[in-house]
């Protein structure tokens, strides 16, 4: 009964060591921007949030964050820094960007 015992609690732990949260995984940032706020002039290839990327000569724009980011951009004080992820987007007379992923740099 001893040596059961002891093999379930061996491979509950070996069980239990093994898993791995996904919520630990690291996501490797590819730039470095600036978030200036909300473009409210009126033309055709306006709108959105004005987005200043690290290594773009000029301004971006978007519409939408990720679901999963924590990021208020209603009730943030701007210029906000954040690491990203992106791809460009035809939005805005191609200024536009789809963010992937996004963190609050502090």
């Amino acid at each position: 009964m001893k040596i059961n015992m002891l093999t379930l609690c061996l491979a509950l732990g070996c069980i239990a060591l093994s898993c791995k949260n996904d919520d630990d995984a690291t996501i490797q940032f590819e730039s470095t921007a600036t978030i200036s706020g909300l473009d409210l002039t009126l033309c055709a290839c306006c709108g959105g949030w004005i987005i200043n990327i690290d290594e773009e000569e000029s301004a971006r724009r978007f519409s939408e964050l990720p679901q999963n980011t924590i990021i208020d951009l209603e009730n943030s004080t701007f210029p906000i820094t954040v690491q990203l992820n992106w791809e460009a987007s035809d939005e805005y007379c191609g200024n536009g960007i789809i963010i992937e992923s996004i963190k609050l740099v502090e």
